[in-house]
């Protein structure tokens, strides 16, 4: 492209066409001496930096991976929420694309501007062009910039790296650019209107979906594999077992009169044996019955295509388990999408009644309970204990979990801990939470939390998960909700 145009311009000016000449001098003519190693080099460091951060997005986008270490916690530093806007896009087409092409374009103009191996003329193009795309991420970054603050009340660490990069380079061109005057005007206001077709394109660009549909196939008759999550405690039937001394013939006070010693052995034993055998045998018959009646009774819900399955009665479930309709939720208490879509799902928990119920499986985002987990920030680190806390409610008292689970999602973001450990003990009391805590087993819940996280495809939260259906990540929408239940919940 250099090359071509610097072609153009001397052929043009050798043939004397006026307007070519007119863009020559106010360009090329009057070109200061070109800048120094230094300016180079603050040039090339925002290059580097700008184009691995834009990359790096870039990749988070089209990979739907988490950005490391600046996550959704519903705070000011707060990529994810940033990532997912309307304006992370142009037309569509996501902005770290756009930024990636404006520093590969300056790269291009800095290695032909600063290479003795290129001539003059050249050289000369090379400084225009990085003057040009300096001016524009300078006013890409200052855009942006004010969207973070103002707009979207979050900044992206990452994204702020990049438009530092950019101010810096315009800063740079401004002070130190081989132009004149006149052509760091005309240059700028070629970067203007560059810029006014970006400010442009976003507005009219519809803002993006915040969630992906994923779909399973149920296991045909043949396939055999199914996993029933257990719990981390076996529900077995023991609690109606009944006690040890049923088994024994009552007993008088006086055990001697109730056979005459007289009495031969044989009828003595034969007697006995008539009289124990259908008190043993009823007690075992009892709970033999009771099992089986207990597990015809279980209700199963399936997710992955039916590939894993939960006994509803085993796992924190906010609703009846009578409930028509019956999903799977994978969410954590600071995720700022799991908050927005806890609204949605209550909204539709209001207009469905006792005909929804949902499985609620907290999910902490941070590497102390999930390792698998990249990014760590402060607030976050109080995911594993909010989990415990809710499992730890359900477990004392079933019908405090749904009123707790909801006062958990109120507000803007979840509550510290000793808040929500003080709402708890005045829901079930402290002496039941405290001892229910220190058995471990509500840590053992959510571990088993996140082994079905990973067994799903880990990955964003939150998840909502029917037999054939997975809902990944933000969803707001209501009405689309309850369609989505009625279509596809069992």
């Amino acid at each position: 492209m250099i090359t071509a145009c610097s072609t153009i311009l001397k052929r043009d000016n050798a043939n004397n066409i006026p307007v070519v000449s007119a863009v020559n001098r106010l360009f090329f003519s009057e070109m200061q001496s070109l800048p120094s190693w230094p300016v180079t080099l603050v040039l090339t460091l925002c290059i580097i930096v700008a184009t691995g951060t834009s990359g790096y997005l870039l990749w988070t986008h089209l990979t739907s991976s988490e950005i490391a270490g600046c996550g959704s916690n519903g705070g000011w530093v707060d990529c994810g929420h940033v990532a997912q806007s309307r304006w992370a896009l142009w037309l569509g087409v996501p902005v770290s694309l756009l930024a990636l092409g404006i520093y590969s374009t300056m790269a291009i103009g800095l290695v032909v501007g600063s290479t003795s191996w290129f001539g003059q003329s050249k050289r000369n193009i090379g400084w225009l062009v990085v003057a040009a795309t300096a001016f524009a991420a300078g006013l890409s970054g200052v855009w942006f910039v004010i969207l973070q603050l103002l707009v979207l009340k979050a900044i992206c660490l990452y994204c702020m790296i990049a438009h530092t990069c950019g101010l810096v380079a315009a800063v740079t061109m401004l002070i130190a650019a081989p132009l004149r005057k006149q052509a760091k005007l005309a240059t700028a206001a070629l970067s203007v209107a560059g810029f006014s077709v970006l400010v442009v394109g976003q507005i009219f660009t519809r803002t993006p979906e915040t969630h992906r549909i994923e779909r399973f196939t149920p296991p045909s008759e043949i396939e055999s594999e199914q996993l029933e999550f257990a719990p981390p405690i076996e529900m077995n039937f023991n609690d109606t077992e009944p006690d040890a001394k049923l088994l024994e013939g009552p007993l008088h006070d006086d055990q001697s009169s109730v056979f005459e010693p007289s009495k031969s052995q044989f009828a003595y034993i034969l007697t006995h044996a008539i009289v124990a055998v259908p008190r043993i045998l009823s007690p075992i018959l009892l709970v033999v019955e009771t099992s089986e009646q207990k597990l015809a009774d279980r209700r199963l819900i399936g997710i992955q295509g039916g590939h894993i399955t939960l006994d509803i009665d085993q796992w924190p479930l906010s609703g009846s388990t009578d409930a028509k309709y019956v999903f799977v939720e994978l969410f954590d208490y600071h995720c700022l999408s799991c908050r927005k879509t806890h609204q949605a799902i209550a909204s539709a928990k209001k207009k469905l009644g006792e005909e929804l119920a949902v499985v609620c499986l907290p999910i902490p985002i941070t590497p102390a309970c999930t390792p698998i987990m990249q990014e760590i920030d402060g607030k976050k680190e109080e995911s594993c204990n909010l989990a415990n806390l809710a499992v730890a409610v359900w477990r004392v008292d079933k019908t405090c979990f749904a009123p707790y689970h909801d006062w958990l999602f109120e507000g803007p973001q979840a509550p510290s801990y000793d808040v929500a450990k003080a709402r708890a003990a005045k829901l079930v009391g402290i002496t039941k939470l405290d001892n229910e805590l220190a058995s471990g087993i509500p840590k053992r819940y959510v571990d088993s939390h996140v082994e079905i996280y990973k067994k799903v495809g880990a990955g964003t939260i939150p998840k909502l998960m029917f037999l054939r259906t997975t809902v990944v990540g933000e969803y707001t929408s209501v009405d689309g909700l309850i369609e989505l239940i009625r279509q596809e919940a069992k």
